[in-house]
């Protein structure tokens, strides 16, 4: 048994997640891959195989969003304002939120808010966000915030012409051989997440709004975030499904030593380690002391990761669906840690 299959048991046996898929790469090939355990359980089992398509909620920050933003090239400029793309941003209360900014996740806009209480859509959506308050100056800290990446996604769909999934496919996919895609094709190649959306629900309620068209059902082959769903499942901040192989594709480019600038720390006055999209080692939760200080992933809600050691040369993938079929407030950043010290235990 390897050590990703023993790791899956383990972590399955435990009850951690119902299955999931994890590898381990270079940049150049892919040293070990395993897969296990069901991609649903309800309201029937199937098992998870290496080619089952996994949400990777904000994993899609980095390996979309960030990712086009540096293949728009000269179109965006780090030190642009976002009033410069969007009028909605045209006021005074947004000085000094710069696009680096909303990369880092340093803008001071607040995390979350359901957009979709009051309006869908990508239009209603940019009303809605110009109108919330920022929580913090610019650049004072960092405030982790699906709100950046929506605000992204928003210029980047202006700046290229195209929308985002398409722009997505042709300038990121595509060009670094992975199928990670949008609005996936089949229901049944995906792994399940929630029943119905009681967490965003319980979030809603508890800031005193309503929304009549939460689901009920076993959410599966749709996005699981509903402000990425209520955008027409296509978002800056969440809206990717991939395979494992296709997440290493995208992860893997970030190895190029050009990138070094972008992937590295750009909050060193700040407590969190934060690049262009991507957190540094610094201050994550998921990341292990063996991990080299140059390292960089991302999480996801829905259970998976993406951690890049450029000293070991490593590309380490986990994707789950531990939110299937309902939401456990469990210590995952440790079941993610467990991970780490098995891939650097027998590949570092």
């Amino acid at each position: 048994m390897s050590a990703l299959d023993g790791y899956l048991g383990r972590e399955i046996e435990a009850g951690s997640f119902p299955g999931a898929s994890a590898l381990v790469g270079t940049e150049s090939e892919v040293l070990a891959e395993a897969v296990g355990g069901h991609a649903a359980t309800d309201p029937g089992r199937d098992a998870a195989t290496d080619a089952t398509l996994w949400d990777l909620a904000s994993l899609t920050k980095p390996l979309g969003t960030a990712a086009l933003f540096l293949a728009a090239g000269r179109a965006v400029s780090l030190d642009a304002s976002p009033g410069l793309y969007l009028p909605e941003w045209k006021k005074t209360r947004f000085d000094g939120i710069t696009l680096e900014r909303l990369l880092t996740h340093t803008s001071g806009l607040a995390a979350w808010y359901p957009l979709y209480a009051r309006g869908e859509g990508a239009k209603a959506y940019r009303a809605t966000i110009a109108a919330l308050e920022p929580e913090a100056a610019p650049g004072a800290r960092v405030i982790y915030s699906d709100l950046n990446f929506l605000v992204l996604g928003d210029i980047l769909e202006q700046v290229l012409g195209a929308p985002l999934d398409a722009a997505f496919r042709d300038l990121v996919a595509r060009p670094a051989g992975s199928a990670a895609r949008f609005l996936p094709e089949s229901a049944a190649a995906c792994a399940a997440t929630e029943r119905g959306d009681r967490f965003e629900r319980a979030m809603t309620e508890a800031r005193g709004l309503t929304y009549a068209r939460f689901r009920t059902g076993v959410v599966r082959g749709e996005v699981h975030d509903g402000n990425a769903l209520r955008r027409g499942g296509v978002a800056g901040h969440a809206g990717l499904f991939a395979t494992a192989r296709d997440v290493w594709a995208l992860a893997r480019a970030w190895l190029d030593p050009g990138l070094a600038g972008a992937r590295g720390d750009r909050t060193p006055g700040l407590a969190e380690a934060r690049g262009l999209g991507w957190q540094g080692r610094r201050g994550a939760g998921s990341a292990i002391a063996a991990m080299s200080p140059r390292s960089f992933g991302h999480t996801g809600f829905t259970g998976g990761s993406v951690w890049v050691d450029p000293d070991a040369g490593l590309v380490s993938v986990l994707l789950t669906n531990r939110i299937h079929p309902e939401v456990r407030e469990i210590p995952f950043n440790e079941v993610r840690q467990r991970f780490h010290a098995a891939v650097y235990a027998a590949f570092a």
